[in-house]
């Protein structure tokens, strides 16, 4: 068929089967497709297709899809949507990576992701896929990883909004501690100017009066010896508690220090142990790292497993780079 040239999907469709294989598509004609409500399954094997667009999981009545020997780099990222689907063929295709939602196939029973670029770890959990035993296994430890994917990743999204929900909650409470201070300040300036006031009434009504007595005198000295012990009283009162809170943040400040080296200190040991043991264990006895890896849960699984193959390149490229032969000796 030559390129450029429009497919009649109705001439392809026999039955509940639409075969578009070896058509050199570059578009999934999805609308075309599913004006044929009884198509249930899908050949687009042997084309030019390298993504399968937008509106392609509105085809949720397929049960059997070939996308094999395409240039397909990722698939949607609602794929899950197709959850009548129970045979996904995606042999020699360009994928290195699943959407989360491929763990909603529930019904998926088989799967082949043979020539993919797959990761080291989504290739391990995959299989080989050579025979139809592998395939039907492959299915089910290939949703189930991206299931557990899944859960995994909804629940760090609901840690980061709680997250979020707990600093603008800090920050709204700071800011209304802020507007409370200055009328507190405020309120205080206004009590004390109003003593003043009375105070300065009672000096004048004092002074004015003619027929003040001598015991009347005698009282409001008295009075004003007691005030002013009274507010010496409280200025020592607040040099104390001053002293006692700068005692305290000093101290605070040296229980911190002294915690953050003894972390670091503990971290900085803890590292170099894993490398070690990292190092013994990939190098000196695959077989135990073969155990460990089977021991590690699922969810954990991907990222333990590119991260000792990051290690163990690097190890070994330094190794190459600074070995010399016992001749150069």
């Amino acid at each position: 068929m030559p390129k450029g040239q429009k497919v009649n999907v109705k001439d392809k469709v026999d039955d509940n089967v639409c075969d578009l294989s070896l058509c050199e598509l570059k578009e999934v004609p999805v609308k075309e497709i599913a004006s044929f409500k009884r198509v249930n399954v899908l050949d687009l094997s042997s084309n030019l297709l390298m993504s399968l667009g937008k509106n392609f999981t509105t085809l949720t009545r397929l049960v059997k899809l070939d996308l094999s020997k395409n240039q397909i780099k990722f698939l949607p990222d609602d794929f899950g949507l197709l959850r009548n689907l129970r045979h996904l063929d995606l042999y020699d295709n360009q994928l290195e990576h699943l959407p989360l939602s491929f763990g909603d196939l529930t019904n998926l029973r088989y799967l082949d992701l043979k020539g993919n670029p797959l990761t080291p770890a989504l290739a391990k959990i995959v299989g080989i896929n050579m025979t139809m035993k592998e395939c039907q296994d492959s299915a089910k430890r290939t949703v189930k990883f991206m299931s557990d994917m899944q859960i995994e990743a909804i629940k760090a999204k609901e840690q980061y909004r709680l997250e979020i929900l707990q600093k603008q909650m800090a920050n709204n409470d700071k800011e209304n501690n802020e507007e409370d201070t200055p009328n507190n300040n405020s309120e205080q300036q206004s009590k004390t100017k109003k003593n003043k006031k009375s105070k300065s009434k009672k000096k004048t009504n004092s002074n004015g009066s003619d027929g003040s007595n001598k015991n009347s005198t005698a009282t409001s000295s008295v009075m004003g010896a007691n005030d002013n012990i009274t507010i010496a009283k409280a200025t020592k009162s607040k040099k104390s508690a001053n002293g006692t809170i700068k005692g305290s943040s000093s101290s605070s400040a040296t229980n911190s220090t002294s915690t953050a080296l003894t972390s670091l200190m503990i971290f900085l040991l803890m590292v170099a142990f894993n490398i070690v043991l990292i190092y013994m264990i990939m190098f000196k006895n695959p077989e135990i790292a073969e155990k460990l890896v089977e021991s590690i849960p699922h969810q954990y699984r991907d990222w333990i497993l590119t991260k000792t193959e990051i290690f163990r390149l690097r190890v070994t490229d330094w190794i190459t780079q600074f070995r010399t032969p016992p001749e150069e000796h």
